[in-house]
């Protein structure tokens, strides 16, 4: 049996032609599909032991404000990528969080106050100001 057939077929299942074609909203659905992915799998790495104190979910008025406000989510990106380089075992978050930038929203305007502060080596603290603001990131997306 020849293999002409086969390779035809192959070649018109894989021709350009036949593909759906790559539209706008394709491409952001596909991006914030990989931006989701990205931030369960800081999720993931942050809910591994050794897990925090009971008092682990109190942040402060004043850090959430900081960490929802839309003009700040670039530099509060760059406090989180500076604090995890002093976190012990915290390459794999470092790096997804390098990838990251491309997946926050655009600052309308200029921040009007400081990025957050992270305590510098406290993994508690790093931990669950870093879930709000992913979780932040998520329920912006989600609506």
């Amino acid at each position: 049996m020849s293999r002409l057939p086969i390779l035809l077929l192959l070649h018109l299942l894989v021709s350009p032609g036949l593909q759906a074609p790559m539209t706008q909203t394709t491409s952001l659905k596909t991006s914030w599909a990989n931006c989701s992915n990205m931030i369960d799998e800081i999720i993931t790495h942050l809910n591994q032991p050794p897990l925090p104190s009971r008092d682990f979910n109190n942040l402060s008025g004043e850090d959430q404000a900081i960490l929802v406000e839309k003009n700040l989510r670039r530099s509060n990106l760059e406090a989180f990528s500076k604090a995890v380089k002093s976190l012990q075992n915290a390459s794999a978050i470092e790096s997804i969080l390098k990838n990251l930038p491309p997946c926050l929203p655009m600052a309308t305007a200029a921040p009007t106050r400081h990025p957050i502060r992270i305590t510098n080596g406290d993994r508690n603290d790093f931990r669950r100001k870093l879930k709000f603001y992913l979780k932040t990131l998520e329920n912006e997306q989600a609506q």
